[in-house]
């Protein structure tokens, strides 16, 4: 039997680690069969509060369709992907938060709003060029695969390195 000072002791660290929906018992995806890994960019250092995000693959390319994309206050885009079938594994139970949808974020695409980003998306000599795709493509996107931990550990994109339509 635990003592009460044990069974407190693993609360606080229980609690600790599952503050702001973040979780460290998150369930690892399996990586796809048919995954196609890619290269990354230098955007990595570039994410607003990494700590959060829990590394799967330092890049990895999928396919599917945008759904939606907004603005966030950091500077990045949220943009929600509807995977293409070979790709849906990659989801976690954090993504039927975001209805079932990949969540893919460009980072610093725009001056950020909140100030503990101000000065990281400033250092960003590179960020993503050429445009964000739009709702309704058919897209590849390549980016860092993580879970974030603050958000009920879904997985994610982010940063996304590069993208092009799909014909």
């Amino acid at each position: 039997m635990r003592s009460p000072a044990s069974s407190l002791a693993a609360l606080v660290v229980a609690l600790a680690f599952t503050g702001c929906g973040a979780t460290t018992l998150a369930k690892v995806p399996p990586t796809p069969k048919n995954a196609q890994p890619c290269t990354p960019t230098d955007q990595e250092q570039y994410t607003y509060r990494p700590a959060r995000l829990q590394l799967l693959l330092p890049c990895l390319r999928v396919t599917g369709t945008i759904i939606q994309s907004t603005a966030e206050a950091d500077g990045d885009y949220h943009i929600n992907v509807r995977l293409d079938p070979p790709y849906e594994d990659l989801l976690t139970d954090g993504n039927d938060f975001e209805d079932g949808l990949l969540i893919v974020e460009p980072v610093c695409q725009f001056p950020p709003l909140q100030a503990e980003a101000i000065r990281l998306c400033a250092a960003d000599p590179d960020p993503l060029s050429g445009g964000l795709p739009a709702v309704g493509d058919h897209v590849f996107l390549e980016g860092r695969w993580v879970l974030d931990l603050q958000h009920h550990a879904w997985a994610e994109l982010h940063p996304l390195y590069r993208w092009g339509k799909v014909l």
